[in-house]
């Protein structure tokens, strides 16, 4: 299928060997949309009415846990279904929020039509539940990682995929409110205020004109910290 011809070599193949029995139903009403960045593509809370695929460009997943203080978990990006576990388990309304990073080429598909297909295509639904048990999995572990971290490791986890997530990759320049990252990151504007001063003191990042400016260097040093003392925690 020509619609996922952007997608990576092997994301592709997936792609279109798992759609090769698609219903009739879900090809004529799979619709392909872009996206600006910065812009809500799924709201937690709303009817959970459309299956997306991410075919170019990057998401951040919002999860809300029981504290109702929201944080910004993962990006996401080709090959990535969302709606879809929700729609597996019956669920009514999506259970997080993505938001577009950059700008995005997604591929929509009503959901009734989506379940359909599953319940007729029993290869199909076996290759999507392997991917989503999977995807589980490491979301957990990823989450209960994450809400252990200290506060500058978490802002230095926020400010890496911030920075990866420009084009050029040369520079940051955040362009949001403290109160903006805060509710992204999970904690009080406090605490995100004493751990920016941290990481200035630190020569990592400097703040001009109230923004805060990640350099390559700066980038570099908390992307190589991130994978000694975070991700290799995990090996």
């Amino acid at each position: 299928m020509n619609v996922f011809s952007e997608l990576p070599p092997p994301k592709q193949a997936y792609m279109e060997y798992l759609f090769q029995n698609c219903t009739e139903e879900v090809r004529y009403y799979m619709r392909l949309i872009e996206v600006d960045a910065d812009r809500t593509l799924i709201k937690a809370g709303e009817p959970c009415s459309f299956i997306y695929i991410i075919l170019t460009g990057r998401v951040t997943g919002i999860e809300w846990p029981m504290h109702e203080r929201s944080y910004a978990f993962k990006d996401y990006g080709p090959g990535d279904f969302f709606g879809e576990i929700e729609c597996f388990a019956d669920l009514a309304n999506y259970r997080i929020s993505v938001e577009t990073a950059t700008e995005c080429r997604v591929l929509t598909i009503p959901a009734v039509y989506y379940m359909e297909w599953m319940q007729q295509d029993l290869e199909a639904l076996y290759l999507r539940t392997k991917e989503n048990m999977r995807r589980l999995v490491m979301q957990t572990a990823e989450a209960r990682k994450y809400l252990f971290i200290e506060g500058r490791e978490r802002l230095m986890m926020y400010l890496v995929r911030k920075y990866e997530q420009r084009q050029p990759k040369n520079e940051l320049e955040l362009n949001k409110s403290r109160n903006r990252i805060s509710d992204e990151i999970g904690f009080s504007v406090k605490t995100l205020n004493r751990n920016i001063k941290k990481l200035e003191d630190l020569e990592v990042l400097r703040i001009e004109k109230g923004k805060i400016v990640v350099g390559k260097e700066g980038y570099t040093w908390m992307r190589d910290y991130l994978e000694k003392h975070i991700d290799g925690q995990s090996g």
